[in-house]
């Protein structure tokens, strides 16, 4: 009887004890989802109460999906839910999201909003009409909008750079290419590539392409056009040649079946045909490298027969993935399959993410986390993740064409040249003189950089012109110009530069290596000597205006700094009671929400 008695003692405290250990093993912490097992089940469900238009995304470790009924909803990777935004009318299936986690919008009247990490809209712009496509961000953050015929270019504060029409309604969406400027396929047949300055080049093709994707062979940007009967093409990015005559076109060998998803990774294309089969193709010479089963095809129980715009690709460093509504199915890069996951049928094309998770919008009107790989991806990457795959050089351009004028600290020369860049960008229409405008406002605003004879004590250009120049390149807002700024910063002693430079980052609203927050909290070190209170305000508000662009992870270091600032005894009231207020907005807005 005794011996039956601590049988069951044993039996009863078994668990509990396999429990602690576990607890235990793994440090008595959370599992974040991107850390746990592989599983064909899900790891959590979440009811929509909606249908959900177009594939969701994915980016800084949360998702977003807009559905039928109008609204935009967000989920952390751990199924918390983030934020519901209302963008008042049926919103299009168009969105599109910064690295910073920045959604980016369009309702059926028109209106374009761009939508912060916890859900508060940061600006919006009329177009007139719904966007034509998905908005695409470049490199630093600008976005291009396709409206129509129209394509607009715009900072990620939605300020304009300039404005194209290309002659005919673009009939694909536009991709992103390997030089930072944007491919597109237009109704009169025209393929269109247009620099991120606004510059266009075309070429007039004989039909229609099903899909165009931009690959890199060595240093030379291509394009192939997949044809719906199979055929293949590769177009040719020479910027050596003279404008108007950059592309040139080749015939490559034709696919097995027709095509119906297709992605690039460095000089190769992934495509999923219409039976199914997954193949790897050379960019360059069009050789078929490796054939291999997806979930659709009918040896693995699928139907075999998928229409164009049925899949997704996804070809990174980890792979490559065929993702349809019945799931998806991994292929390592000498065609080996990984893995077959099977969903439920969903109501749009799954969506996987950096962390090896799978985000799938049931028909059933729920929402489903899968962890289905274990390998994340291996890049660098900034504070939101994947550094982007190049710059514009405008962090550090080449000298201008008035770099070594006679005479260009003339007061007159100046106003003119402020004059010009003023009107370019309050018209929206800096176009291809954005390079120039930006080296010349560095080396106005930064003259003593690098220049032994430089002396801030007797100025060639005054603080109030250096001011207004410092504004002025915060109007063109490229993320890559945000190091110059806290360069001049933390090296100008005058305390109107120094506010002017933390209002232009501000307005900028992205500092993606977290080194403008990083320059502030030096304010708070009793031996720095320029702890003046118009540098402290102008600190708060730029502060403010970071956490409420970006949010989390940075807006938590910005509401711990603007805390401490509050806090701090040795600043005036004033500038305690403006940190103070900056942090009960950004508490109102949500943003001291750790998001998970």
């Amino acid at each position: 009887m005794k011996k039956s008695a601590v049988l069951l003692t044993v039996l009863f405290l078994l668990p509990f004890a396999l429990e602690a250990q576990n607890n235990r093993d793994t440090g008595s912490r959370r599992v974040p989802p991107a850390e746990l097992p592989v599983s064909s089940a899900p790891l959590w469900e979440r009811e929509i109460n909606d249908i959900v238009l177009g594939q969701p995304f994915l980016q800084a470790e949360s998702v977003v999906v807009a559905c039928e009924n109008g609204s935009l909803k967000s989920w952390g990777m751990s199924g918390a839910a983030l934020w519901n935004f209302d963008p008042h009318g049926k919103v299009s299936p168009h969105t599109s999201r910064s690295p910073e986690g920045t959604s980016y919008v369009s309702n059926v009247a028109g209106n374009f909003m761009a939508v912060n990490r916890v859900g508060r809209e940061l600006w919006r712009i009329d177009l007139g009409q719904p966007m034509s496509y998905p908005a695409v961000v470049g490199w630093d953050g600008r976005l291009f909008i396709t409206v129509g015929a129209d394509l607009y270019c715009r900072t990620a504060s939605g300020i304009a750079l300039w404005r194209q029409n290309l002659g005919s309604p673009v009939a694909m969406a536009p991709v992103l290419d390997h030089a930072g400027g944007i491919a597109a396929y237009l109704e009169n047949r025209d393929f269109i590539r247009v620099s991120h300055l606004g510059v266009v080049e075309r070429f007039r093709l004989e039909r229609s392409p099903a899909i165009v994707v931009p690959i890199l062979a060595g240093d030379s940007n291509s394009f192939l056009l997949l044809y719906q009967d199979g055929g293949v093409e590769n177009i040719k990015l020479d910027f050596n040649s003279s404008r108007g005559g950059m592309l040139s076109r080749t015939r490559l060998p034709s696919l097995p079946a027709p095509p119906v998803a297709a992605v690039g990774y460095q000089h190769e294309a992934a495509v999923t045909i219409r039976d199914g089969r997954v193949l790897l193709i050379s960019g360059t010479a069009g050789q078929i490298r490796w054939t291999g089963n997806s979930h659709e095809t009918v040896a693995e129980r699928g139907a075999g027969n998928l229409a164009l715009n049925d899949a997704s690709m996804v070809f990174d460093e980890r792979g490559i993935f065929s993702l349809t509504r019945h799931g998806a199915t991994a292929f390592a890069a000498n065609g080996r399959r990984r893995w077959l996951l099977r969903v439920p049928e969903t109501s749009s094309i799954p969506a996987l993410s950096s962390e090896g998770l799978i985000y799938a919008c049931g028909k059933d009107q729920i929402l489903r986390e899968y962890k289905i790989d274990n390998q994340v991806r291996n890049i660098p990457r900034s504070m939101y993740g994947p550094d982007p795959e190049g710059t514009y050089g405008l962090g550090n351009p080449p000298p201008s064409q008035w770099a070594n004028i006679e005479g260009r600290y003339d007061e007159k020369f100046m106003a003119a040249m402020y004059d010009e860049i003023d009107r370019a960008t309050r018209s929206g229409q800096v176009g291809e003189m954005e390079p120039e405008y930006v080296a010349y406002l560095m080396e106005m605003i930064g003259y003593f950089l690098n220049n032994p004879h430089g002396s801030l004590v007797r100025a060639p250009i005054k603080v109030p012109q250096r001011i207004e120049f410092i504004r002025l390149l915060a109007r063109m807002g490229s993320r890559e110009t945000i190091r110059f700024l806290v360069t001049i910063y933390n090296r100008d002693p005058e305390p109107s530069i120094k506010a002017a430079c933390c209002e232009a980052i501000g307005r900028i609203g992205v500092d993606p290596k977290g080194e403008a927050i990083q320059a502030y909290t030096f304010l708070l070190s009793r031996d720095n000597a320029n702890r003046d209170s118009q540098t402290l305000l102008s600190a708060s508000d730029s502060i403010a205006a970071l956490c409420r662009f970006s949010g989390p992870p940075l807006a938590g270091d910005g509401i711990l700094l603007l805390t401490q600032i509050a806090r701090f005894p040795d600043f005036r009231s004033d500038v305690r009671k403006r940190a103070q207020d900056q942090l009960n907005a950004l508490r109102q807005e949500g943003l001291d929400k750790i998001i998970q």
